[in-house]
């Protein structure tokens, strides 16, 4: 029953199927006798598209109409905007759209609609097609090069610099504005901003400079830009402010000389006090500076201490310099770099030629370090010296001879110490140095003079093509009277570049040492055998593993006496060989690091000569400002460790863990520390700090505080010793101005109004105030009397020139300045004024573009082909500038033009006259045009 109901309905929906399909159809037939349009769309380029409109005529009839696009806001269309057509029955006929992109257009999908009207203007039918821009991001910070010039002190000061924003995308700008060792207000100022799709956007920070800034010449203004919310860097400039003075001393700042901070004492001065556990303390001053004089300069250092335990306070590296030139003169602490001890309190002179490269040094010393000592100067222990040198600023070739007279109340002794020093290089390959001594001295108590003398040979060179040879000699005499007496040392190395991933090098010495007295018993003596080789491997990944052998035999007598009389006075003797491996590993970026080896061998036991292991291994880690080291020994490396270790009858072991921080939290606080641990046979457990902190708000000044503290536990004595010190100071930093060793004069120049054109200063002149010339790169301005006065100026040649132009003129005037005071006159001559603009001409089919006004240059030559003045539009096209009487050319400098733009008539000729103005006709800027191609045909 319910399956006949069901097959009761089956003609109903075959009658309603035949009825829809004949609807369907219908309006098929209907729409089939419509015009179709279709579009295909192509790239000529960055800027321009094509786009063929297909219109089809399926009807038995012709089709008259037209077609009009509708475009999005940023596209243009090259051709006409409506175009007729008509379609012959069951034919096709194209139309060619070219439309242009403005560089500004933003980026997204637009939509481009083409809309096709019958000739009724009836509209039939509609299509779309879409244009993908894609975002681009070109956005720069632009700053005017030439210095700020600051010639009113109560006046702000205005940093204008553009944003340029050449992208297609809205961009938020941040800029940050940054003015070192402004004081009273933020040295940083932050401004935002948004700067649209091929916008130029200026922006201007004003401030108000404060005190310190406007005494120096001149101070830097540091901006830097960034854009978006992620603050991403997009530019970064300096503008100089440069202060204008009447009367100002001549100051050279070395750029090279970077700023000092702690621990520096040529320009600055240090106090201190620091604690030694709670028993002692000590005050301390120390630092150093320059006075310019006239002629020369000098220069102070000093360092003054005292314990709480003593009475007279320590002086030492205290000394007055007089420097004239390139010859000095120094008393107070002195030390001088020679085979016997020279330094204490005295004094020294030396001559040298302008390039330093002969030199001529004399000096008396006598060997009390401490300037406040109570004994009595050249009483004892005293030197007298004498020094020449030619080739002193020539590593490679030169020759020095030398002479000291000792009196060394300690060996009883007098000594005449005569040397001689040669170096030579051949070729760029080899370097030979060769030094010889010889000494006749007297001995109280001892009869006639005993003779003693040292030689000393070094070179390095290059055999075959990457075998390079380096090595030494060394001999002197049991008696010679030097800081190496009685010494022979012997040392060659090589290394040899075996591809470009391996290199082996090695090194073999000898140094024995056994010294000689007339006044006491020495019965000291130690002999040393070293000899290693070193091999690199190729990287593997991002190790570099590399192999190593070290042989070292050790003979010494000062250990002797650790063993009682089963020893006696005889030499002992431990050598040992030992091989390992060394891997180094750093990060892709450089962050991380780590460094390992492990080495083992055996050394031949001193008493018993058997040979006994030892092991070493060591690992490193480094983590930008974290390092993390640590050590594992076991079996004695050196006599001293195992004449240690016997004296508890155990084997030399030792641990060692440590970690570091260096870490800069600011531009104004730094911190420093370590931890470290230490456990061997000898000392026992070894704990041990320190922390150093360094504060500096400005660079006048800075704070500092280091703290310390190690505790010794000495395992064979069973107690513990804690050691701790703690320093707070403070440091002065001076000027970083660079004193001049030369003579040095007074510039004075007086500027007037010479209106009778005489080039004299006399009856109807007048003197010329806050007029703003350069002399020696720094700014000065005139005062009431039309004077500038610059002192201290070493003698040279100098040039004095205007900064800016304006209606009376000078020509630049060489100084050249010989004597103490140099006077010189500047007449000023009444000049005319040039104007003058650009404007661009754009026709149907120009190029599109955004027209630049400002920043094209023009060239102004005079008569005799000499650059006279440059100017440079403003942001109208616009520019100015005043020229002395006479006839000029000025081009136009095409490269400072945009792209696709040309100026024919780019060079003019002109005359100036005494107070007029002469304006030259526009520079007309041209665009270029485009080929543009029109199709229409049928099929």
């Amino acid at each position: 029953m319910i399956r006949k109901e069901r097959n009761n309905y089956i003609p109903y929906i075959y009658i309603l199927l035949l009825c829809f399909f004949a609807v369907g159809g219908l309006k098929a037939q209907s729409e089939a006798g419509m015009p179709g349009v279709e579009i295909r769309q192509s790239f000529v380029n960055d800027q321009i598209i094509s786009h063929i409109i297909k219109v089809g005529n399926p009807s038995a009839k012709a089709f008259h109409g037209f077609i009009t696009p509708a475009l999005p806001e940023g596209v243009r269309n090259l051709t006409a905007t409506g175009r007729e057509l008509t379609v012959a029955p069951g034919d096709s006929t194209f139309v060619s759209y070219k439309l242009v992109m403005a560089k500004n257009i933003p980026a997204g999908r637009k939509t481009v609609a083409y809309t096709l009207f019958d000739d009724h203007r009836k509209q039939l039918l509609r299509r779309e097609t879409h244009i993908d821009i894609e975002k681009r991001e070109r956005i720069f910070l632009a700053a005017d090069e030439a210095p700020i010039l600051v010639t009113h002190p109560e006046d702000s000061i205005r940093i204008s610099v553009l944003v340029n924003n050449s992208g297609n995308t809205e961009e938020e700008v941040t800029l940050v504005f940054n003015v070192p060792q402004l004081r009273g207000a933020p040295p940083f100022t932050e401004i935002k901003t948004t700067v649209k799709a091929m916008e130029q956007k200026p922006v201007v920070y004003a401030f108000i400079p404060s005190a310190n800034l406007l005494s120096a010449e001149q101070f830097p203004v540091h901006i830097t830009a960034m854009k978006g919310k992620e603050k991403t860097l997009f530019g970064n400039k300096t503008v100089t402010v440069q202060n204008a003075a009447s009367n100002r001393p001549y100051i050279d700042v070395n750029p090279n000389v970077l700023f000092s901070g702690y621990g520096s004492d040529d320009n600055a001065l240090t106090l201190s006090y620091r604690q030694y556990n709670a028993s002692s303390g000590m005050w301390q001053a120390r630092g150093g500076g320059y006075v310019n004089l006239p002629a020369g300069y000098l220069q102070v250092q000093g360092n003054l201490y005292q314990y709480s335990s003593q009475r007279t306070p320590m002086v030492t590296n205290t000394s007055l310099m007089y420097k004239l030139y390139e010859n000095e003169f120094t008393v107070g602490n002195v030390s001088e770099q020679a085979e016997l001890p020279l330094y204490g309190r005295g004094a020294k002179a030396m001559f040298s030629d302008d390039k330093k490269d002969k030199t001529f040094t004399v000096g008396a010393i006598d060997q009390n370090f401490n300037l406040l000592s109570s004994e009595a100067w050249f009483a004892d222990y005293y030197s007298f010296y004498a020094v020449g040198t030619v080739g002193a600023s020539n590593y490679k070739n030169g020759a020095e001879v030398s002479y000291v007279y000792q009196r060394n109340p300690y060996e009883k002794a007098y000594y005449n110490v005569a040397g001689a020093q040669w170096r030579r290089g051949f070729g760029n390959d080899w370097d030979i140095d060769l030094k010889a001594h010889g000494s006749v001295s007297r001995y109280e108590g001892i009869r006639g003079n005993k003779f003693s003398g040292s030689g000393e040979l070094r070179y390095q060179g290059k055999l075959f093509s990457d075998l390079m040879l380096n090595g030494s000699a060394y001999y002197s005499d049991g008696y010679f009277p030097g800081s190496r007496k009685g010494s022979l040392s012997l040392s060659q190395g090589l290394s040899q570049k075996l591809s470009q991933t391996m290199y082996v090098s090695g090194n073999v010495s000898y140094n024995k040492t056994e010294p000689k007295s007339y006044a006491y018993d020495y019965r000291y003596s130690s002999e040393n055998v070293y000899g290693n080789a070193h091999l690199s491997l190729p990287k593997l990944g991002r190790w570099s593993p590399s192999l190593f052998y070290q042989y070292r035999g050790e003979r010494s007598s000062s250990y002797a006496s650790y063993f009682g009389a089963e020893v006696g006075d005889r030499l002992l003797d431990m050598p040992s060989n030992r091989g390992g491996v060394q891997l180094r590993w750093n990060s892709r970026n450089g962050d991380h690091s780590i460094y390992g080896s492990v080495e083992g061998g055996a050394y031949g036991d001193p008493l018993d000569h058997a040979w006994r292991q030892q092991w070493k291994s060591s690992l490193d880690y480094s983590y930008k400002w974290l390092t993390v080291n640590s050590s594992w020994q076991r079996g004695a490396f050196y006599l001293y460790e195992y004449a240690m270790a016997r004296q508890n009858d155990t084997g030399f072991n030792r641990f060692a863990v440590g970690a570091s921080v260096n870490k800069d939290f600011s531009k104004k606080v730094s911190l420093t520390s370590n931890v470290n641990f230490t456990k061997d046979t000898y000392q026992g457990n070894v704990p041990s700090a320190n922390l150093t902190v360094k504060y500096r708000p400005n660079e006048s000044y800075s704070f500092f505080s280091n703290a310390y503290w190690y505790q010794y536990n000495y395992a064979f004595m069973g107690r513990k010793t804690n050691t701790y010190n703690i320093e707070v100071g403070a440091t002065w930093h001076f000027s970083k101005a660079q004193p001049s060793s030369k003579k040095k004069s007074t510039i004075i120049a007086q500027l007037y109004y010479d209106k009778n054109a005489n080039s004299r200063y006399d009856k109807g002149d007048e003197p010329v105030n806050d007029y703003v010339v350069a002399l020696s790169n720094k700014a000065f301005i005139t005062d009431k009397d039309g004077k500038i006065r610059y002192s201290l100026t070493p003698y040279g040649d100098y040039t004095i020139k205007p900064m800016s132009a304006s209606s009376w003129y000078f020509r630049p005037v060489d100084v050249t300045v010989n004597r103490s005071k140099t006077k010189v006159d500047i007449p000023l001559t009444q000049s005319g004024t040039l104007r003058g603009n650009i404007r661009y001409i754009f026709g149907k089919h120009s190029v599109d573009l955004v027209p630049r006004y400002e920043g094209l240059r023009f060239i102004i030559t005079n008569t005799h082909r000499e650059v006279e003045h440059v100017a440079v539009t403003d942001g109208q096209g616009n520019f100015m500038t005043f020229l002395p009487v006479g006839e000029y050319s000025i081009t136009l400098d095409k490269s400072t033009l945009l792209k696709n733009t040309d100026c024919k008539d780019f060079i003019r000729s002109f005359r100036i006259e005494a107070g007029e103005v002469n304006k030259l006709e526009p520079f007309t800027i041209e665009t270029k045009s485009r080929n543009v191609n029109i199709k229409q045909f049928s099929q």
